[in-house]
């Protein structure tokens, strides 16, 4: 019999929550009972969510149940994969326009219930803001007034009391600053995790030399392969802010209307939810080999298995092509398994949870 140990994977819905996790199929000394297995396939590729659909159909791409006996056949060992931390580098705009239709202090109180909530747990966050007395010099921005901490924290809620708005818009260097601090992140603290920007605004850029739009877009593109920049715009008519979020790498910007100021706190909420579920996507941390053994690439697959349904085994998938799959960082020393997009989109939201199974030939074969 063997042992599997997972982390579940936490609906978004109506949550910050975001526990998606992986484990390894292993041979040992304990039941199956409680493993995670325990009822798993019926040798029919007909479930994904709540019975209904194949993997394809539902964007996994080419799987296959397997059940516990499939796997019990074949593991050989057991470890835990770690999801990467996630580092989010929030450049927070205070500017005077800020003051308008309850805008500071809604996104204020939305801002700081995600600092505090036990549900931030694992996440890194730090909390710049701009304008510092209307400066255009990009080294107003590259020290946060709260550095690199672990959430939950009541750091942030204080920084933000401290703080009224007032002032103009420097975008482009506030970003500057602000891809300066998340490269530093991301060559020390967070060198092994995922670092992202989170500039919030309620308008477009305005004020200093090379402040417009284009010039923010395609400052938050030198950097969007690594560093990827997500959007929150508080207010209306916000739509230019897209080019920005396209820039960063991140599709479009994620819009607070201010047309219903009681909503404001609950939409800011749910973009900043978004967020934390894109930014800690579908990448792990690759587990080692157990002592004394060497890494064969052919035998490890990845399992998703949705909540109350059955497993499916993921196609290995280098390249990612069509989507669906998986991937190594590196095939020769992998240190990250990802799920490719389409099936990481597949999986998001839906409950349930993933495993790395080693010992089990790869399906479909590494090339």
């Amino acid at each position: 019999m063997f042992r599997s140990v997972a982390f579940p994977l936490v609906p978004l819905a109506s949550s910050v929550v975001i526990g998606l996790g992986l484990g390894l199929a292993a041979c040992g000394g304990t039941d199956i009972e409680g493993s995670g297995f325990e009822k798993a396939g019926t040798g029919k590729n007909d479930t994904f969510e709540t019975g209904k659909g194949t993997p394809s159909e539902n964007g996994l791409g080419d799987s296959k149940p397997a059940t516990s006996d499939d796997l019990a056949a074949c593991a050989t060992s057991s470890a835990v994969a770690e999801q990467r931390p996630v580092y989010l580098v929030f450049m927070y705009d205070k500017s005077g326009s800020m003051a308008n239709d309850g805008k500071w202090s809604s996104a204020k109180a939305a801002t700081r219930a995600f600092f505090e909530s036990p549900d931030s747990k694992g996440l890194y966050a730090s909390l710049t803001y701009f304008p510092e007395n209307d400066s255009c010099s990009t080294s107003k921005y590259t020290t946060p007034k709260v550095g690199v901490t672990a959430l939950p924290s009541t750091l942030f809620g204080q920084s933000l009391d401290g703080q009224g708005p007032g002032g103009g818009t420097p975008t482009r260097p506030a970003l500057e600053g602000a891809i300066s601090y998340a490269q530093s992140v991301a060559a020390g603290q967070g060198k092994d995790g995922k670092v992202a920007i989170v500039l919030v605004t309620d308008g477009e850029p305005a004020g200093c030399d090379k402040n417009d739009v284009k010039d923010v877009q395609n400052l938050a593109a030198t950097v969007s392969s690594t560093i990827p920049t997500y959007v929150i715009g508080v207010g209306d008519s916000l739509a230019k802010l897209d080019d920005i979020a396209a820039g960063g790498g991140t599709g479009s910007a994620l819009i607070v209307s201010t047309s219903n100021p009681a909503q404001i706190q609950a939409d800011f909420a749910k973009a900043i939810e978004k967020i934390k579920g894109e930014a800690l996507s579908c990448d792990y941390t690759m587990p080692p080999p157990p002592s004394g053994a060497a890494f064969d690439k052919s035998k490890v697959n990845v399992q998703y298995t949705p909540e109350g349904g059955t497993p499916s085994t993921l196609g290995y998938n280098q390249d990612c092509t069509g989507g669906t799959g998986w991937k190594y960082d590196d095939p020769n020393n992998p240190t990250t398994v990802s799920l490719c997009a389409a099936s990481c989109d597949a999986t998001k939201g839906k409950g349930g949870k993933v495993d790395i199974v080693f010992g089990c030939a790869t399906q479909t074969g590494v090339k």
